[in-house]
């Protein structure tokens, strides 16, 4: 008796503050449930209860199976219809005449949604931005090195890597080494183009015995991992805290990844320190895009540092890189496989180019009906620019999805202010109504009557003022 009489009255302010605690976060949990379901400012929107309660229902689609949230995004609008919750924030349209609607020009404010912002490491490179006004002026610095005359000019160097391309290919060929991989060779091409852009040299993969595999590897996981950084931000700050043995066991192929982001950095350090070297010349015969960023009178010093716009650089050399040589894949393949579309291709540039020597310019090229018909659906069928739901944020305007129904009617959905909303380019590009059979790889759809319609529906590179460079990736291929 002694004993309850004594320790019993000292326990009972913890079971009372465990009851408290308990209480309190059971309080929280049931007032964000009812939120999130009922009373939120987007609880009036349709989808999956367990999408808006939680973001463990993504998260199970994107991680777990691998990046198959986009396909389930599009059973739920079977289900639900074109306007759709997908997790407890963000809303998802499923209408291809709200696509420019939402990805605007720059005279409406469009920030990016947090949640996809910083899934590549890169929160302070153009693709990472989140605000609008920084995003522009991030922007403008880039976006005459995307201009046609820009890289126009940039067609010695694409002859020069395609040059070494089909001497590679012509000594692989006389050695009988087997099959070839052209996702890695096609890789290997692209990467050295757009290094040779950014930066005045390359890692010249395409004379590597092996086409620099581990690199586009590395590059291949850069982008992969996007999808878990995405959920787990915290989870790249552990991977790159460990040392490098370490990282390699949990996550092959990451210290890599890490050696071309340093080997990014040290290009940029490489050719700031130029600039205050007597030895630098302003006349070199091919400055980068990184020697006139540096140079750029458009972006403060505080945009111009080292770190910074070497998150730019990942970018650029990821996107470069994987794009183009996924659509060149698509292309050969497609191709091989119907010999009637090799043919008129082959006619049709026998005709343009007669004899090896002779000099044909990038802009007399893209006037070949025929071979823009290629490009157009390898890219079309690629989805290698933006196949997966990008999100943004209107923060200040209450957006409107007219919403037209079987019977005639029309149903306005507001979506509030600061909501992310995101649509996919994948649904657009497969859409029937827009390309009939979209899964086939037809050429000569691109060179009928209402191409007009079927190129405002080509979102391969997104659209808007965020859109990436596709002038090099059309140019590349």
């Amino acid at each position: 008796m002694g004993f309850v009489a004594n320790v019993l009255p000292a326990c009972l302010p913890w079971t009372a503050w465990g009851i408290l605690s308990t209480s309190i976060l059971t309080a929280y949990l049931g007032q964000l449930v009812f939120r999130r379901l009922y009373t939120g400012p987007i609880s009036h929107i349709p989808g999956p209860k367990l999408a808006a309660l939680t973001w463990l229902y993504e998260f199970y689609y994107d991680v777990v199976l691998g990046g198959q949230y986009t396909f389930k995004i599009i059973e739920l609008h079977k289900q639900y219809g074109p306007i759709i919750r997908i997790n407890p924030i963000e809303v998802h349209v499923a209408d291809k005449d709200f696509f420019h609607e939402l990805y605007t020009g720059p005279s409406r404010r469009r920030d990016k949604a947090e949640f996809y912002a910083h899934q590549f490491g890169a929160d302070d490179s153009v693709f990472g931005t989140v605000d609008h006004e920084l995003h522009k002026i991030r922007r403008t610095a880039l976006n005459p090195f995307f201009s046609t005359s820009k890289v126009h000019k940039l067609q010695s160097v694409i002859e020069e890597q395609v040059d070494n391309l089909l001497n590679r290919f012509s000594a692989y060929a006389s050695t009988c080494q087997g099959p070839l991989d052209l996702v890695i060779v096609f890789a290997a091409f692209t990467n050295d183009v757009i290094n040779e852009y950014a930066f005045a040299r390359s890692d010249k993969l395409l004379s590597k015995s092996d086409f620099g595999r581990k690199i586009t590897e590395s590059v291949v996981l850069g982008t992969h991992m996007g999808t878990v950084v995405k959920h787990l931000p915290w989870s790249l700050h552990i991977i790159n805290f460990l040392p490098d043995a370490l990282t390699e066991a949990y996550v092959p192929g990451w210290d890599e990844f890490n050696n071309l982001r340093r080997t990014i950095r040290a290009q940029i350090r490489e050719i700031q320190s130029s600039f205050q070297s007597e030895e630098w010349k302003p006349d070199v015969s091919r400055k980068a895009i990184f020697h006139d960023l540096l140079l750029s009178e458009t972006l403060p010093p505080s945009e111009k540092t080292v770190e910074r716009l070497a998150q730019d650089g990942q970018v650029l050399v990821q996107g470069g890189t994987l794009t183009t040589s996924n659509a060149l894949c698509i292309a050969v393949f497609h191709l091989l496989d119907q010999p009637d579309c090799l043919r008129k291709l082959r006619d049709e540039l026998y005709s343009a180019i007669p004899h090896p020597s002779t000099t044909v310019t990038i802009a007399e090229l893209q006037n070949l009906p025929y071979l823009g018909a290629v490009v157009k659906e390898s890219f079309r069928l690629g989805f290698a620019g933006v196949g997966a739901h990008l999100s943004r944020v209107a923060p200040d305007e209450t957006l409107q999805y007219v919403q037209r129904t079987p019977d005639g009617r029309e149903m306005v959905w507001a979506i509030p202010p600061g909501t992310p909303v995101g649509m996919t380019p994948y649904q657009i590009l497969t859409d029937p109504d827009v390309y009939v059979d979209p899964f086939s790889f037809e050429p000569q759809r691109w060179l009928q009557h209402d191409t007009e319609r079927l190129e405002r529906y080509l979102v391969v590179f997104n659209a808007g003022t965020r859109k990436p460079g596709h002038f090099i990736d059309y140019n590349m291929f």
